[in-house]
């Protein structure tokens, strides 16, 4: 039987990613389907959307009406949208993209390919029109059991859990995404087997909130637990943890991630804000005093740890005295990684209502003060490694460099490390002395060189 050519374009975060491998597992599975590249012939277009915020439905839309102009020329015959924009805004999308072939939502890749191979009898359609998105389940959704990488062969995402519980005020996931569902952890410790069978040696552990992981299924917060399962895999070097909620950040979770051997002492803690009345205005949980508490616990246990956090500016009711307690905040609290948001209102969120609205151009200027705030901290951070010897995975070559990462970046939002004057095989390890710092990436020689 002939192979369908199926192209993906997947838009938004690493857990959008993830789903992305999964549709692609369930369109390739038996060899029904052959993945082709970028803007290479196709039978079908998979377009996986996002829709956290109104750039990122605009890219959605974009990628859309994209690949449909191919379909109008000929060059493609299917065109299947899935994943937020699609859970969304299902009915609207049915109604004004009639020419798409399939919606489908978050959690549809044990039936999309129904829809692509239906013209090879796997399915007589519904009569659906275009609309085959589903309601939200109240557990984990099924996945497929095959699942094709698309990332380098050496890290991968692992998600852990679905959806989230918290109530935060500037968030639509919720709305769409759905209420917080883990994945039972012997399918997780099974699924990071199998990614390390197949090359994987560092796992990115995602969600939208990893640190609520268990409470559903298990009535505790279980993410300690895992990771000591997952510290048992051979060939597992690093298991990263992003997306952690600070109020659930327990000693029992920070004392785990430094008594165990192959967990990075590297954690992603979105804060969104440094000032208390923000922080109540957002629903975040928790206090300025209390996230100084937990970077002091943090670099306690671990005093190598790298702490990423990212911040929200612009949201209602941000005057000149929060943005700057937000500001002193980033000078005293001196994170290793920090990233800035402009605020993006939300139909449907609890923010959307709130006023007074602060203008678009106060927001920007806001973030490139952050940033520009930020930027001599993390030159600081990285001229105190400056002399040392690390162990470093190598993903790429820029000219004479390597290009590497430590266990302080994360894979596509973190910096680099750059060595000079030297080879090796992509994804091996290299031992290095870090020779020069820049504010996000270091300059390295191979140690002993």
């Amino acid at each position: 039987m002939e192979k369908v050519r199926i192209g993906l374009v997947s838009l938004g975060c690493p857990k959008n990613l993830v789903d992305s491998e999964e549709l692609l597992g369930a369109l390739t599975e038996g060899g029904r389907g052959q993945l082709v590249d970028g803007d290479a012939a196709a039978d079908v277009v998979v377009v996986n959307t996002c829709a956290f915020i109104e750039s990122a439905k605009r890219e959605s839309l974009a990628a859309i009406r994209a690949a449909l102009a191919r379909k109008e020329r000929g060059e493609i015959s299917k065109v299947v949208v899935a994943g937020c924009l699609a859970q969304r805004y299902a009915e609207t999308l049915a109604r004004d993209l009639p020419d798409v072939d399939g919606l489908f939502g978050i959690q549809s890749a044990t039936q999309i390919a129904d829809v692509v191979f239906a013209r090879r009898g796997a399915l007589v359609l519904p009569v659906l029109g275009n609309n085959f998105v589903q309601p939200i389940t109240e557990k984990y959704p099924l996945i497929p059991p095959s699942r094709v990488r698309a990332t380098a062969p050496w890290t991968a995402y692992l998600k852990i859990s679905e959806g989230c519980d918290h109530a935060c005020t500037f968030c639509s996931i919720p709305s769409f995404r759905g209420k917080h569902r883990s994945k039972p952890l012997e399918r997780i410790v099974t699924e990071a087997k199998h990614l390390v069978d197949s090359g994987a040696i560092e796992l990115n552990l995602i969600a939208q909130d990893t640190t609520a992981y268990g409470m559903d299924l298990y009535k505790e917060l279980a993410l300690p637990r895992l990771l000591t399962e997952l510290g048992k895999i051979v060939g597992l070097k690093w298991v990263r943890l992003l997306y952690c909620y600070p109020t659930m950040m327990t000693d029992r979770l920070i004392q785990t991630m430094a008594d165990t051997p192959n967990v990075a002492h590297y954690v992603d803690i979105p804060l969104q804000h440094g000032d208390d009345g923000m922080l109540k205005r957002m629903k975040r949980g928790g206090s300025v005093s209390s996230y100084y508490r937990l970077l002091e616990r943090l670099r306690t246990a671990m005093p190598d740890i790298a702490v990423r956090t990212t911040f929200l500016v612009g949201f209602p009711g941000e005057d000149a005295a929060a943005f700057e307690h937000l500001s002193a905040f980033v000078r005293e609290a001196r994170f290793d990684r920090l990233g800035v948001f402009e605020y993006s209102p939300e139909e449907g969120t609890p923010g959307f209502e709130l006023r007074p609205r602060v203008p678009e151009r106060i927001a920007r200027q806001r973030r490139r003060a952050l940033m520009a705030l930020q930027q001599p901290i993390s030159l600081a951070a990285n001229q105190a490694l400056v002399g040392r010897e690390l162990d470093v995975l190598v993903e790429g070559q820029e000219g004479e460099a390597l290009v590497a990462r430590s266990w302080r970046d994360a894979p596509e939002i973190d910096g680099t490390v750059r060595v000079r004057g030297a080879k090796a095989e992509l994804g091996s390890w290299l031992r290095v002395r870090i020779t020069a710092a820049e504010p996000y990436d270091l300059i390295a020689e191979v140690s002993g060189g």
